[in-house]
Protein backbone atom coordinates (compact mmCIF):
# COMPACT_ATOMS: atom_id res chain seq x y z
CA UNK A 1 0.00 0.00 0.00
CA UNK A 2 1.70 3.14 -1.37
CA UNK A 3 1.24 6.20 1.14
CA UNK A 4 1.24 9.91 0.70
CA UNK A 5 3.63 12.22 2.09
CA UNK A 6 3.28 15.99 2.21
CA UNK A 7 6.48 18.38 1.19
CA UNK A 8 6.22 22.09 2.11
CA UNK A 9 8.45 24.34 -0.46
CA UNK A 10 9.13 27.87 -0.03
CA UNK A 11 10.55 29.46 -3.08
CA UNK A 12 12.49 32.09 -2.83
CA UNK A 13 14.78 34.57 -4.77
CA UNK A 14 17.33 37.81 -4.57
CA UNK A 15 16.43 38.80 -7.45
CA UNK A 16 12.80 39.76 -6.95
CA UNK A 17 10.90 41.86 -4.30
CA UNK A 18 8.09 38.71 -3.08
CA UNK A 19 5.34 41.18 -4.23
CA UNK A 20 6.18 41.64 -8.09
CA UNK A 21 4.73 40.26 -10.58
CA UNK A 22 7.57 38.93 -12.85
CA UNK A 23 7.89 36.79 -9.41
CA UNK A 24 4.57 35.62 -8.95
CA UNK A 25 4.95 34.53 -12.25
CA UNK A 26 7.38 32.29 -11.78
CA UNK A 27 6.61 30.57 -8.76
CA UNK A 28 3.00 29.74 -10.65
CA UNK A 29 5.10 28.10 -13.15
CA UNK A 30 6.99 25.82 -10.18
CA UNK A 31 3.47 25.21 -9.38
CA UNK A 32 1.64 24.66 -12.37
CA UNK A 33 4.81 21.88 -13.01
CA UNK A 34 4.82 20.22 -10.15
CA UNK A 35 0.72 19.67 -10.29
CA UNK A 36 1.31 17.96 -14.08
CA UNK A 37 4.17 15.92 -13.28
CA UNK A 38 4.41 14.87 -9.40
CA UNK A 39 1.03 15.93 -7.45
CA UNK A 40 -1.59 18.27 -6.36
CA UNK A 41 -0.49 21.10 -4.71
CA UNK A 42 -2.33 22.79 -1.94
CA UNK A 43 -2.42 26.00 -0.09
CA UNK A 44 -2.90 25.86 3.84
CA UNK A 45 -2.35 28.42 7.03
CA UNK A 46 -0.20 26.80 9.33
CA UNK A 47 0.93 28.41 12.67
CA UNK A 48 4.19 29.99 13.30
CA UNK A 49 6.16 29.93 16.35
CA UNK A 50 5.73 33.34 18.17
CA UNK A 51 3.10 34.71 16.07
CA UNK A 52 -0.47 35.16 16.30
CA UNK A 53 -2.28 34.19 12.69
CA UNK A 54 -1.11 31.59 10.80
CA UNK A 55 1.26 31.90 7.71
CA UNK A 56 0.32 30.31 4.35
CA UNK A 57 2.43 26.93 2.99
CA UNK A 58 2.66 25.54 0.03
CA UNK A 59 1.98 22.15 -0.01
CA UNK A 60 3.28 19.33 -1.98
CA UNK A 61 1.14 15.86 -1.98
CA UNK A 62 3.03 13.13 -3.18
CA UNK A 63 1.49 9.46 -3.49
CA UNK A 64 4.38 7.39 -5.34
CA UNK A 65 7.97 7.37 -5.39
CA UNK A 66 7.18 8.47 -8.83
CA UNK A 67 5.64 11.23 -8.01
CA UNK A 68 8.85 12.14 -5.99
CA UNK A 69 11.26 11.39 -8.85
CA UNK A 70 9.28 14.10 -11.12
CA UNK A 71 9.41 16.71 -8.23
CA UNK A 72 12.91 16.51 -8.10
CA UNK A 73 13.10 17.08 -11.42
CA UNK A 74 10.95 19.92 -11.57
CA UNK A 75 12.87 21.61 -8.40
CA UNK A 76 15.97 20.89 -9.95
CA UNK A 77 14.82 22.52 -13.68
CA UNK A 78 13.58 25.41 -12.04
CA UNK A 79 16.60 25.93 -9.89
CA UNK A 80 18.62 25.93 -12.80
CA UNK A 81 16.39 28.36 -14.88
CA UNK A 82 17.95 31.20 -12.68
CA UNK A 83 20.30 31.19 -10.06
CA UNK A 84 19.44 33.58 -7.82
CA UNK A 85 16.38 31.44 -6.86
CA UNK A 86 16.30 28.70 -3.60
CA UNK A 87 14.46 26.78 -2.85
CA UNK A 88 13.39 25.13 0.91
CA UNK A 89 11.96 21.89 1.19
CA UNK A 90 10.24 20.49 4.14
CA UNK A 91 9.04 17.30 5.37
CA UNK A 92 8.57 14.64 7.99
CA UNK A 93 10.55 12.08 8.12
CA UNK A 94 9.02 8.37 9.02
CA UNK A 95 10.03 9.11 12.98
CA UNK A 96 7.56 11.74 13.07
CA UNK A 97 10.78 14.77 13.06
CA UNK A 98 10.76 17.68 11.05
CA UNK A 99 13.57 17.62 8.09
CA UNK A 100 14.47 20.10 6.07
CA UNK A 101 16.87 21.37 3.08
CA UNK A 102 17.69 24.62 1.09
CA UNK A 103 19.07 24.28 -2.03
CA UNK A 104 20.54 27.30 -4.14
CA UNK A 105 19.88 28.11 -8.02
CA UNK A 106 23.82 27.88 -8.93
CA UNK A 107 25.01 25.30 -6.45
CA UNK A 108 22.96 22.13 -7.66
CA UNK A 109 24.89 18.99 -7.15
CA UNK A 110 24.06 15.68 -7.56
CA UNK A 111 23.76 15.49 -3.58
CA UNK A 112 21.47 18.31 -3.17
CA UNK A 113 17.99 16.49 -3.08
CA UNK A 114 19.49 13.07 -1.57
CA UNK A 115 18.24 14.12 1.71
CA UNK A 116 14.61 14.57 0.34
CA UNK A 117 14.92 11.28 -1.58
CA UNK A 118 16.57 8.98 1.14
CA UNK A 119 13.73 10.63 3.49
CA UNK A 120 10.53 10.13 1.59
CA UNK A 121 11.54 7.23 -0.78
CA UNK A 122 11.19 4.30 1.30
CA UNK A 123 7.77 6.12 2.52
CA UNK A 124 6.56 6.08 -1.04
CA UNK A 125 7.80 2.80 -1.93
CA UNK A 126 5.04 1.60 -4.85
CA UNK A 127 4.60 -1.93 -3.96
Amino acid sequence: MTTEAEVAIRPETSRFDPDDQPWHDQVAALHAALREEAGPIVHRGVPRPGHKGAVEATVLVLGSSGGLTAAVACFRAWLARDKTRTLTVTWTDAAGGERSIRVVGDNIDQTSFQALTEGLGSRLGDG
